[in-house]
């Protein structure tokens, strides 16, 4: 899933991403996409594995994930 970051956003666009590992390991990033020389790149700016209360409320949220 991923969702934008308004809140967070100091003159650039930034969004949130949470997914699932290999592993199954829930994971939440956080990133901005740049443009240098015509191209586009995706900046990170946090990654972690989330914590079970995050995890329990993504899931109550979206059931159908």
């Amino acid at each position: 899933m991923v969702l934008p970051d308004p809140n967070h956003s100091d003159g650039e666009d930034r969004s949130r991403a949470i997914g699932r590992t290999v592993a199954g390991r829930y994971i939440f990033l956080v990133y901005t996409l740049r443009q240098r020389n015509g191209q586009t790149f995706i900046r990170p700016i946090s990654a972690r594995y989330m914590h079970r209360k995050e995890i329990d409320h993504y899931e109550k949220e979206n059931p159908s994930v």
